[in-house]
């Protein structure tokens, strides 16, 4: 298996991780292992997008790069969708903060959706 392939089947299982604690009760306790998953949903998105840029022969650095390479590679339809879940990624820092917790979690119920296009139109770049 190519680093490529279990970073694509990684995501796969995240987005599955991170769609089950989004279907459970909305107690403190789920909010905090939803805003979890998708912290490391997000990441493994990211890191999977720069892999394939990489496969392409185009090295980036940052993730907002990596982002509009992988809407020029048409991985992606809309950076900025992407640019404000990596604000929300970036604010999980401080979930600590009962506000922000709510904010975060009510906002990433979207993430899925953004995920399940990546992996479809990721997936012609799996081999």
């Amino acid at each position: 298996m190519t680093k490529l392939q279990a970073q694509y089947k990684d995501l796969k299982k995240a987005l599955k991780r991170l769609k089950e604690a989004l279907k459970q009760k909305a107690t403190e306790m789920n909010r905090d292992a939803s805003i979890q998953r998708f912290e490391f949903t997000f990441e493994m998105s990211w890191k999977l997008m720069q892999s394939i840029a990489k496969n392409n022969n185009i090295n980036l650095y940052g993730v907002k790069s990596i982002i509009r390479e992988a809407a020029k590679l048409n991985l992606i339809d809309n950076p900025i969708e992407w640019f404000d879940f990596l604000e929300k990624r970036n604010q999980t820092a401080h979930t600590y903060k009962k506000e922000v917790a709510k904010e975060i979690y009510s906002t990433i119920k979207k993430f899925p959706n953004l995920v399940n296009k990546l992996i479809k139109d990721t997936k012609a770049h799996i081999n």
